[in-house]
């Protein structure tokens, strides 16, 4: 372990910003969405936005293998898109330091669902690394770049805490200005080694396990995001993320590890050789508790001492008293339940939209949503939805029904990966209504433009009809039902202005 001076956590986006100029971090890509929108500005005026994360992906390895250096910031629902090239790129080496931001809506708040992206580091045996606050984004990028190049890889950065301040994680730890890259260093990064075909798929591997693994176990070991607080007592705590900076607040020897995978073994075992029982405080699932149960006294989400998902300053406190009054915890809490007053969880009551949704409810069909804004639509009014799963998935889901149903697909989640579905529901001649809400903007990330698809359309589905909104009710019904008639794809294309963003393009 190093010595570490005490400091207060610097803005997260400044830190941000700084660490991509610094590094000369040459392509900035991003797909929107919560939490990560907010951050965008930090990527600088040079930033694109991608159509969608695996594309980005893909992107960056290109320019890595060019010899640039490169950023792919996407919200932690996003890498399971990615996760085909990330999974490949690691035995079939990069170029230059490429670096996946990934930001984790522990809650969620924003988010269809909860995720731990932490498991794509033994998947796809790739670097996690997880500062404990927005002030180490910068120590944690630099040591990513530099991990990525050694090992010819990706890195993946995680971070649970708000990049723009409120979690500003632990009050000690290494200064943000004690380490600068040289920017003489910088230059000459590395390109694509072409020598990596002469070897066989299962010897790419090989090498990389034999090379890459090592170098990754060691710079866990050495990282300066691994903090130690030293202390007396029987508890100790070994936190990660947003939980850090909870626990650097309690009265506990404390362990902070700056690497989720590879974990730093060495500093834990010592840690945990020194204590008679520990605590695990990490978020959203006990990822680092489940490797450790073999220890023995270990506390923590799967002994119910603490919550799972996003946690509260006081449960670290109230966890430690259970243990040390040995009492069992109580039943977890009740599932939380929808309230009816959390407006902004439904339909906006100016949408030009909503005539729409309530034609839609009275097909009395199966109804496909997307994780854009018809999933708002679930609920009354208008309860014009009946399922909805990822982003761009209507299309296929309603393909599923057995019965000609309804998709509902915004235009953002059609570039996304809705076309896809569209092309096979016609290519495999399936019984589907897609109705397509065009308003020119991905109106659940921020009001971004997206493109205009009506060439691809048209040529996927040249008998296409549009409607503009708004519009009668009357004429929406007459249309939707001549369509649910006939038989194969129909495609109706929906125009309208959301009132949050403008225009449609």
């Amino acid at each position: 372990m190093m010595g570490y001076e005490r400091r207060a956590a610097a803005g997260g986006v400044a830190a941000l910003r700084e660490a991509l100029s610094d590094l000369e971090i040459a392509l900035r890509i991003y797909v929107p969405g919560y939490p990560v929108t907010d951050v965008v500005p930090a990527l600088g005026g040079g930033a694109r936005m991608a159509t969608n994360e695996k594309v980005a992906m893909e992107v960056a390895l290109g320019a890595s293998a060019s010899g640039r250096r490169s950023v792919v910031l996407v919200k932690h629902l996003g890498v399971n898109l990615l996760s085909d090239p990330l999974s490949i790129a690691p035995s079939h080496s990069i170029g230059a330091g490429l670096v996946v931001l990934v930001g984790e809506d522990v809650g969620p708040k924003g988010s269809q669902a909860e995720m731990d992206t932490r498991n794509y580091g033994p998947l796809c045996e790739i670097p996690v690394l997880e500062p404990s606050g927005p002030g180490l984004i910068y120590p944690a990028l630099q040591e990513a770049y530099a991990l990525s190049e050694k090992i010819r890889a990706p890195a993946m950065v995680r971070t649970t805490f708000e990049f723009a301040g409120g979690d500003g994680g632990p009050d000690y730890g290494p200064a943000l200005n004690s380490a600068r890259p040289d920017k003489r260093e910088v230059g000459g990064l590395p390109t694509f080694d072409r020598s990596v075909w002469d070897l066989t798929a299962k010897g790419r591997h090989q090498r990389y396990r034999g090379e890459a693994l090592p170098r990754m176990r060691s710079a866990s070991e050495r990282s300066s995001l691994n903090l130690l607080r030293d202390g007396e007592g029987d508890l100790g705590i070994i936190a990660s993320g947003r939980p850090a900076s909870f626990a650097s607040k309690a009265d506990h020897p404390l362990l902070v590890v700056g690497f989720s995978h590879p974990l730093p073994a060495e500093a834990i075992r010592e840690f945990v050789s020194e204590h008679d029982k520990i605590l695990v405080a990490e978020e959203p699932t006990p990822f680092i508790e489940a490797r450790l149960m073999v220890c023995g006294d270990i506390f923590g989400k799967l002994t119910g001492h603490l919550p799972w998902g996003r946690m509260e300053e006081g449960d670290i406190e109230r966890a430690a008293d259970l243990i040390a009054s040995g009492e069992e915890p109580g039943p977890a809490a009740p599932p939380q339940r929808f309230d009816e007053r959390l407006a902004s969880k439904t339909v906006c009551d100016d949408c030009p939209y909503l005539p729409l949704y309530e034609a839609v409810a009275d097909l009395s069909v199966p109804v496909a949503g997307d994780a854009g804004c018809s999933i708002r639509a679930v609920r009354d009014p208008p309860g014009a939805v009946d399922v909805a799963y990822g982003l761009g998935s209507s299309v296929a889901v309603a393909c599923g029904f057995g019965e000609k149903g309804v998709a509902l697909v915004g235009d953002y989640a059609m570039a996304h990966s809705g076309l896809l579905g569209l092309i096979d529901a016609v290519n495999s001649d399936r019984d589907v209504l897609v109705v397509l809400l065009d308003n020119g903007v991905a109106a659940m990330t921020g009001g971004q433009r997206v493109p205009d698809l009506s060439p691809a359309l048209r040529a996927i589905v040249p008998e296409l009809r549009t409607i503009d909104l708004p519009a009668g009710r009357d004429e929406i019904i007459e249309l939707l039902s001549l369509e649910m008639a006939r038989p194969g794809v129909s495609l109706v294309v929906a125009r309208g202005a959301c009132p949050r963003f403008g225009p449609p393009r």
